[in-house]
């Protein structure tokens, strides 16, 4: 079990923060080294989770768990592709390419 510790600003005392898995919620989490920005990068231990590794902040949207199942309904209720984009916050690459692999599959 990992935990998150946080140096707290008043005193020395520090605070204990659970880190859960975003597929299976999961707190059967190990620390796996950090990304090029120095964001901390976690893995789920649980062997039937889809997720292997995950952060708890994304730099971008379109890599945050769920934003393709989102783009997908957008485009189900007529959004276009623009204002998608504009909503998520996501680049038209992302939304076009997600929207392609939805259809192949």
């Amino acid at each position: 079990m990992c935990y998150n510790l946080l140096k707290t600003e008043e005193d020395d005392s520090m605070a204990k923060i659970d880190v859960k898995c975003p597929q299976c919620s999961e707190v059967n989490v190990v620390t796996h080294g950090k990304n090029a920005n120095g964001v901390r990068r976690y893995r789920c231990m649980n062997e039937n989770c889809p997720c292997k590794t995950f952060m708890l902040d994304y730099a971008y949207n379109g890599w945050k768990p769920g934003i393709e199942e989102t783009i997908v309904s957008m485009a189900a209720n007529a959004s276009g592709i623009r204002d998608t984009s504009r909503v998520l916050n996501v680049s038209q690459g992302k939304v076009i390419a997600t929207l392609k692999k939805r259809q192949k599959s």
